[in-house]
């Protein structure tokens, strides 16, 4: 079988999209062609995406095979991958996810705004400890551009047991000014820092609108800046980047 994808990038989080529609593939196949697909062409996971009725609904696998919920980069490479591929002459569309239903808008042929699931914060001994569709523990850092020396520190962190069964993703920050923000995530799944998070910038946003009263904010993570609105927690807004970077064909 032949399984063709369209690699995109979301600020340097990148992805493998194929078109579920017809492909017949069981769950344990699923994972193993996310685990091999994204270790030779290197991604951040794969998403199958299909119709469901009206709407959109993916599969979303990490590069090591395990499901996840919710990544808020990928919502826009979907965007893009729809927009480009499926329904151009439509600017909304829905995709109903594990966390929620998530609503895409194209703003350009490049810029997409998606409003995500509602965020909540939870109490935990380790700090400032959030649900933006996945967990985030976000743990500020006094020289960010030094985060990489902290790299065991957020592996620790997102095993801890107080974090099990499922772990957490580990997001670093650092403020800037008082709408702007830097940070990084340790995502679970991909077991490393990735170049951007959707919601890991959704979770150093929501920091910022605890910490300090602001309900938008700029952050600023490797692969480029995304803006979040939260003025409105239940119907949080993130607007960012999306390019296709090729497609490849994988026999499995």
């Amino acid at each position: 079988m032949t399984i063709t994808t369209t690699l995109i990038s979301g600020a340097g989080n990148t992805f493998h999209l194929v078109d579920d529609q017809g492909l017949i593939l069981g769950e344990e196949s699923r994972q193993k062609l996310a685990k091999n697909i994204c270790s030779k062409y290197p991604a951040d996971g794969l998403i199958f995406l299909k119709r469901d009725q009206n709407d959109f609904a993916w599969d979303f696998y990490n590069n090591d095979g395990s499901v996840a919920e919710m990544c808020g980069n990928a919502t826009r490479c979907v965007g893009l991958f729809i927009h480009t591929m499926i329904d151009p002459a439509q600017s909304t569309w829905r995709l109903i996810t594990k966390a929620g239903v998530i609503h895409i808008h194209c703003l350009s042929e490049i810029t997409f705004e998606v409003t995500m699931t509602p965020i909540s914060e939870t109490k935990s001994t380790l700090g400032f400890f959030c649900n933006t569709g996945v967990p985030h523990l976000v743990v500020p850092l006094q020289n960010f551009s030094d985060y990489k020396d902290h790299f065991e520190r957020a592996k620790t962190l997102r095993f801890h047991e107080e974090f099990q069964p499922q772990g957490t993703n580990v997001t670093y920050i650092e403020k800037e000014s008082a709408t702007r923000m830097r940070a990084v995530s340790y995502e679970r799944g991909v077991e490393n820092f990735t170049q951007a998070c959707g919601t890991g910038a959704m979770a150093a946003a929501f920091y910022n609108l605890k910490m300090h009263g602001e309900n938008e904010t700029n952050v600023e993570m490797p692969g480029g800046t995304l803006i979040m609105n939260l003025q409105d927690l239940q119907k949080p807004r993130m607007t960012g980047p999306a390019i296709i970077l090729g497609k490849y064909s994988y026999e499995f």
